[in-house]
């Protein structure tokens, strides 16, 4: 199996880390950690959201287009019992003008 010899910029010697050559970089994690990291996001993002999140988000998402659409002769009230595709889609056409 072949062996890998790592060097760190800060064991090199004064005038090794003078040479334009050698460039430093931060070193966060070993790549096969970071990977795992990422896969822990990942599955914990996608996960099943309970019924009290689902509707948070959406009254969430109607307030953020509403405060777009307001302005430009919506009703709040209306805006929030529309369902959201038709509020996604006024949103999409009024930010085209």
């Amino acid at each position: 199996m072949p062996q890998v010899k790592v060097i760190h910029y800060d064991n090199l010697s004064k005038e090794q880390r003078e040479d334009p050559k050698i460039l430093p970089f931060i070193y966060k994690k070993p790549f096969e950690e970071e990977l795992k990291d990422l896969e822990k996001e990942r599955s914990s993002s996608s996960g099943i959201m309970s019924t009290d999140e689902a509707k948070m988000r959406t009254r969430d998402l109607k307030k953020f287009y509403g405060g777009y659409l307001v302005p430009y002769g919506y009703k709040e009230n209306d805006l929030m019992q529309m369902p959201l595709r038709e509020l996604e889609y006024l949103f999409n056409q009024v930010m085209s003008i």
